[in-house]
This record gives structure tokens, sequence and C-alpha cells, in this order.
């Protein structure tokens, strides 16, 4: 009897004890937020330390754009026998994020100030005449020289950059006021069709035409004249600018036309498809007419959902769109009203695009003419494109985010079904049901992407039980991958790269995780999809990969970084 007791009281202890190592596997609890804290920490005081502005006569608040992870000497960028100190404010965004938020979290307000401060002297001396800042794709600041550089002499560029204006309009409005306009006065070209540019000159005045009479009824796409280029990443940083512009300033004519530009992507719809192209406008010779107008003569750029056209007008505009739409809500009124907008639109917008251009047997997302054509990529010329352009895309860690985001703002299980469909393909595991059934999640994931964090927190959000940590626990694992990348200087350098951005975009998310182990998420920036690069002719000696092909210009992630 006393035998019988001894091994059933065995057994309890036995279960209790493995159950007790079920809840620590899948519930993890703050305690495992300091990890990630001080990894962020280590790289906010060093970045703190070591890449601040000392270059030059004149030392500012400013920071460098990246260090080379052991030495924490400085990126330099060669051009016509100049070496550049390059301080990209555009690039930056991520780290005046980290450092905003990691004062929220942490009580310490020295991460807020160096923010300020560098926002604060960017704003005050790095503005031009009118409004724009030189910053973006072309231009940058040399810290050694006080001075813009960049490939073009005032060519301002923005594709997919989402810049931290809030925290801007709190250290400076008016010159923020003045960006934000600027930033529509410059890079729309023709008010009435609201075609725009991805270039704007960053010297010649240019106020805002909020008055001017608008096309409502046009067919879209549309011709447009000369070398420009609508490109459908330049809509994220449209659309963030008046989105902000109408909250902060409470500017109704913002608000207004940043619904017409949002909208002008549902009108560019092809009526029995639904598709869109990655152009509101095409030019009369086209890129995309050169490499497959021989099989598909009646393509350009405005109609097809291929290349980085597919990526930018379905992984990216919806993300970017449910982002503005959460500030507009908050704002309440009118403005809630456009948000909700929004958020139909580009739920739409996911559910064609997961109907018309997934394939489940391959996992990939297949090149289109938007009336649904599939592309005889194969059959491309080489120039501009080259066949691969068109190949079928493999899922990234935007779209998961953006369908993670997508089914907790709308519950519609066809957003749940591809979310299911891209953790799978994406190493995290099945995802089952909404309710957990038939969930098999991948805690032993080797998946590096701090994409898939968002991701994986929006999922947390939409938990049907409090207690359900499980999303938390791959998030976890997914950091912990990430954290093999961190060296002893606190940098995140990229597989086979040397040096790393200062404005990494892992750091935050990290951050971003520790404040949902700690349920403090409301305390922190919302996350924002954001773009990061410099492009411009770069004459240090560089190998094949450092190159862009059939270009003498490069990327810096390319000569530097990597990515994501």
């Amino acid at each position: 009897m006393k035998g019988r007791f001894i091994h059933q009281a065995v057994l309890t202890i036995l279960l209790i004890c493995q159950f007790s190592v079920c809840l620590a596997i899948n519930n993890p609890d703050a305690n495992d937020s300091s990890k990630y804290l001080d990894s962020v920490r280590k790289f906010a005081d060093n970045v703190l330390k070591y890449g601040r502005d000392t270059y030059g006569p004149k030392h500012t608040p400013l920071f460098v754009d990246g260090l080379h992870a052991e030495s924490l000497e400085p990126v330099i960028w060669k051009k016509d026998g100049e070496s550049w100190v390059l301080c990209n404010f555009a690039s930056q965004q991520p780290l005046m994020r980290m450092l905003d938020g990691l004062t929220k979290l942490t009580g310490d307000s020295k991460y807020r100030h160096a923010a300020a401060d560098a926002t604060g002297y960017v704003l005050g001396h790095l503005q031009s005449k009118n409004g724009l800042l030189y910053w973006g794709g072309h231009l940058a600041w040399d810290l050694e020289k006080e001075r813009p550089v960049g490939q073009y002499a005032g060519t301002h560029e923005m594709k997919g950059h989402q810049p931290y204006y809030r925290f801007m309009w709190d250290v400076d409005p008016e010159s923020t006021r003045k960006l934000m306009g600027a930033i529509w006065a410059t890079h729309i070209v023709d008010w009435s069709r609201l075609d725009y540019n991805r270039h704007a000159n960053a010297e010649k005045d240019a106020v805002p035409k909020w008055n001017h009479e608008f096309g409502a009824a046009i067919e879209v796409p549309f011709p447009t004249k000369g070398g420009n280029l609508s490109f459908a990443n330049v809509t994220p940083p449209l659309m963030h600018s008046g989105t902000m512009l109408a909250v902060l300033d409470k500017n109704k004519d913002a608000l207004t036309w940043t619904r017409r530009l949002a909208y002008r992507w549902q009108q560019g719809k092809h009526p029995k498809t639904g598709l869109c192209g990655g152009q509101l406008s095409y030019r009369t010779h086209d890129r995309a007419q050169d490499a497959l107008g021989h099989v598909h003569p009646s393509i350009n750029e405005a109609k097809i959902v291929a290349s980085y056209h597919q990526t930018s007008r379905y992984h990216h505009i919806p993300l970017a769109q449910m982002q503005a739409a959460e500030a507009l809500l908050e704002a309440a009124g009118r403005y809630a009203e456009v948000g909700r907008e929004f958020i139909a639109w580009a739920l739409e917008d996911l559910k064609i695009y997961a109907n018309r251009s997934y394939d489940p047997d391959t996992r990939q997302f297949i090149a289109l003419m938007t009336d649904g054509t599939p592309l005889k990529w194969q059959e491309a010329k080489t120039g501009y494109y080259v066949p691969k352009s068109f190949a079928p895309r493999n899922p990234d860690g935007h779209l998961l985010w953006s369908y993670a985001m997508a089914y907790r703002l709308s519950k519609d299980d066809v957003h749940w079904k591809m979310v299911r469909q891209l953790g799978l393909s994406m190493g995290i595991g099945d995802v089952g049901s909404p309710g957990g059934e038939g969930r098999v999640l991948n805690s032993d994931t080797d998946r590096a992407d701090w994409r898939l964090i968002y991701a994986l927190l929006e999922l947390h959000r939409v938990r049907h039980r409090r207690s359900d940590r499980s999303m938390l626990q791959v998030a976890c694992r997914v950091a912990d991958n990430l954290l093999k990348l961190q060296r002893e200087t606190g940098l995140f350098p990229r597989p086979g790269r040397e040096f790393a951005r200062t404005g990494d975009e892992i750091p935050l998310a990290l951050l971003h995780l520790a404040a949902a182990l700690e349920g403090r998420s409301e305390e922190m920036p919302p996350p924002m999809f954001d773009s990061r690069f410099f492009h411009c002719e770069y004459h240090g000696q560089l190998a094949q990969h450092q190159q862009k092909r059939a270009d003498k210009r490069t990327y810096d992630n390319l000569v530097f970084y990597g990515s994501p």
C-alpha cells in the first residue's frame, strides 16, 4: 500500500514537472524580455558612443549611417575622388523609433534625448528652402564637410520611406509641417490626375496645391509625358506624410488628397480580375514593353503584377495603408471614416492577390498581366529587365505581416488561410485554426528575419485565450536567431558582411518583442513598414555582388550591409 502511494506520488511530481516545463516553453514570461532588452541597450549605448558625428571641424548630434562591426569605423562612400562620411537620416528612422521606445521601456531619458537632438539638428540644418530634407534615395549629408551629397545635385527621392513624423512634430512642429507639405508639393507633378514622380527638386520653391481641381473619374492607369515614373513604392511616403499632416496638424485638405491617392489604386484595378499594376501612369517608351512586348503586345509597367512592382503594390502598400488607417482611427471623426476605407481597400487587395497570384502547389506568387494572363517570363529579352525579373516570387516577411494584420483588423478567414499557408512556407510552422486547433508551430525554426517578429506579434494580439503565448514563443525563437548575429560591439552585421547600419531594424523589432513580453506594447512607437537605402555611383573597388546589374550606380546595402 505504502509502495503504491510512493509510486503515485512520484508520477504526480513527474507530471507536475513536465507540465511546468511545457508552460515554460509555451508561455514566455516577462523575465524573458531581459535578454532582448539588454541586447538593444548594448546596441544603443555603442551607437551613442561610437556612431555620433565627430568628423570634420564641426561635431554635431547627428549619427553616421553605418559602422564597422569590429573596428567601429564609419562607412565611407567614395565618388569622384571624394570620400563621404554618410548621414542619411531617412535610413536612420528605425534608430529614432528605437531610442524613443527604449526610453519608454527603461525610463532612461538619454536615449530619447539623443534622438531629439539628432532630429532637431536635422530639421534645423538639413532642410532645404522648400522644406525637403537632404536625405532619401539619392541624397545624404556628408559629416566631414557638412554638405549635401549624392548621385544627382538636389534630387530628392523617397521610396517606401515612412519617417517618424510624430516624433519630429514633438521636436519641431513648424519644420515638420513644412517637410510633410513639401513632399506633396514637390513630388506631385499633375494634381488633377494625381500623377507623381519618385524624383523631386530639393531646391525649387513649391507649395501644396490643396485647392487644385481634381479629376475624380479619369481612367487609371493613364499615359504620362516625359520620363515620369509613378512607382507604387512612392505611395507609402506620400500616404504617410499626408496622413500624419492630417492627423497632427488637423489638416483636412491633406486628408482629402491622401484619400484620393489611396483610391487611385482602387481605380487602377482591372474590371474583371481586380488586379492592379505597379504604376498609376505609364510612359510611351516602356521598359516592360521592351522586355515582353513581343509576346504580350499590350504590356506596360502599369499593367503588370511582377518584379518590384508586384512587391510594392501588394506586399507593401496594403501594409502601409492599414498602418495609416490605425492613426486615422485614433483621430476619430472624418479621419476615422477614411481610416475604415483604407482598411477595406487593403483587405480586398490582399484577397485578390491571394486568389489571383498565389500558387499553393509551389507556394509562390506568379507574375501576371492585370487581366490575369500569366507572363511568359522565360521569353523576356534582357535589358533593364532580365527573364528572372518576372519569375514567380517567394513570400516575404512583409507579406506575412500584412496578412496577419489584415486578419486582426477583419477576423476574415480568407486572411487567416493565407497566414497559415505563408507560415508553413516561411518556417514558422502550422498556425492551425484561429482558435488554435491543429496548431503545430516550429519552435526550433532557424529563420532570422526581423519582419517575422512583427507578424507573430500581430497574431499574438488575436489569440482566443489570454494565456496562449505560443506566437510569442516562436517570436522569441526568431529573436534568439537574430541575437546570434550580434557582435561584441553590439552591432548586427548580416552574414558575410563587415559593416552594420545604425538604423538597423533588428534592435527595434527586439524592443517590440520585449515590450510584448512585458505587456507594454501600447507604450511603443507603432510598428511601421519603412525603407532604408542610398542609390549612387560608388567609385571604390567593388566585387560583383556589390554591384548593381547593368547600372553604374549601386546601393549601400549591396556595398556594405546586406539585407534584410
